[in-house]
């Protein structure tokens, strides 16, 4: 069988992936569907297609990553409609995250990206970029609700017009894509354009503007990763790391100086409410309320009664007496993961962000890529302040999708030479 369907069907998947803003607000705005469950359904297709058009005797991939991100995911189901009684619907099977970014991590392992193709959406990501750059300001300058989906205003107005968490275009696509999707696509573009000898200053200099408009402070750690691609592909990797101590804070003053330059008068007041304000206590809260009540549920936890399927949209009665309005969950993410799904669940969810981050870490020790890695270094790095599992994100699909196609080249080019080894050999 030709499986060129099924690889053209699943790079346009990815396509939708790459402008996931645009393609959110077409399905909400026209078809009145989410964009969540649009490309849940749609990777089930692809998914189908690739064995139904696998070529004769050849086996699709099915790395130990996913394995275990399966048996996560099968978990949750298990934590769901077994240790919690819920009952199950079939539209949990397009509206959970998990289950997309398990069929879209097994598409990109058995896809081809070829260069045309990876060329298209590397230009097309450098435009959404730039976009989501003039979008975030023209929200913090003129309209704070300029294309934000109707229903997600509530959840970005706050009290003070200073906190207020601007999306800039990534309210129609994803939940934590106006920095999981953003930062991880700017890492992988300053690392194409460094490579190719391209001045990177105004890219990184819109990418620490865009970071302290969202006014959330996970997002300005994040953004700081994009440095270590400056570190890592210079030949003196001591002298880059002191050059840059020096030129962060001056790029970060800069960028303050821009942001007043374009009518953005509130920077003080951005730092003062924002940056500066307590949130640590949160987050110590987090570590006293799990070593008071882990061990109440240590091995298969007590499940995600406010999140998950089924949800009732508040905490557990324990956690809830416990955190007393001082919090509105557990806000360490690997704390809230073993919380909420004990040993069992913690157990195979680490193990898969083990496996997958060591395997994207040899691969850019083979390809001398590191963005993929850093992108997702991102995601282990966040949920150290947040609580999110999912890798159902158009930054994260990004990255996974670009390692795939420089490890395909990796491994050409050491075929080509153990062909002329063979052949000089001979």
């Amino acid at each position: 069988m030709d499986n060129s369907i099924a690889i053209k069907y699943n790079k346009f998947i990815i396509f939708l992936f790459v402008i996931a803003p645009f393609f959110g607000f077409i399905t909400y705005t026209y078809l009145n569907m989410d964009f969540n469950k649009v490309m849940q359904f749609l990777s089930f297709i692809g998914i189908f297609l690739l064995y139904i058009f696998k070529p004769p005797r050849a086996r699709l991939k099915f790395p130990k990553y996913i394995l275990f991100y399966l048996l996560f995911t099968g978990y949750t189901f298990f934590s769901a409609f077994v240790l919690l009684d819920r009952e199950f619907k079939l539209n949990y099977l397009y509206s959970n995250t998990l289950i997309g970014a398990l069929n879209m991590m097994f598409i990109i392992e058995n896809i081809k990206i070829d260069k045309k193709y990876y060329t298209l959406i590397m230009k097309i990501s450098i435009y959404v970029l730039l976009i989501a750059f003039f979008t975030i300001i023209i929200q913090q300058v003129l309209d704070a609700t300029f294309f934000i989906k109707q229903v997600k205003l509530e959840l970005y107005e706050v009290k003070n017009e200073f906190e207020s968490r601007l999306p800039s275009i990534y309210s129609w696509s994803f939940e934590l894509s106006k920095g999981f999707a953003f930062v991880s696509i700017l890492i992988i573009i300053v690392e194409y354009l460094y490579k190719r000898k391209k001045k990177i200053f105004f890219w990184i200099l819109i990418g620490l503007i865009y970071a302290f408009l969202t006014k959330a402070r996970w997002i300005m750690v994040n953004v700081v990763l994009v440095f270590v691609i400056l570190i890592i592909h210079h030949k003196n990797k001591f002298n880059q790391f002191v050059k840059l101590v020096i030129l962060v804070p001056l790029l970060v003053v800069g960028s303050l100086f821009v942001l007043n330059k374009l009518g953005v008068k509130v920077v003080d007041k951005i730092v003062e409410d924002r940056v500066k304000s307590d949130s640590a206590s949160s987050r110590l809260l987090a570590f006293v309320a799990f070593d008071k009540l882990f061990m109440d549920n240590p091995v298969l936890g007590v499940g995600n009664i406010k999140y998950g399927m089924g949800g009732t949209g508040k905490q557990d009665y324990k956690l809830r007496s416990f955190l007393k309005g001082r919090s509105s969950q557990m806000h360490v993410g690997y704390l809230s993961l073993f919380y909420m799904y004990g040993l069992i669940g913690g157990f195979l969810f680490l193990s898969f962000l083990y496996l997958l981050m060591r395997k994207l870490y040899i691969n850019a020790k083979k390809t001398k890529m590191w963005g993929s890695f850093l992108a997702l270094l991102g995601f282990v790095l966040a949920n150290f302040t947040l609580v999110w599992f999912g890798l159902f994100e158009m930054g994260f699909i990004f990255a996974l999708v670009i390692d795939k196609y420089y490890m395909d080249i990796y491994k050409k080019n050491q075929q080509k030479k153990l062909n002329r080894i063979g052949f000089e050999y001979k």
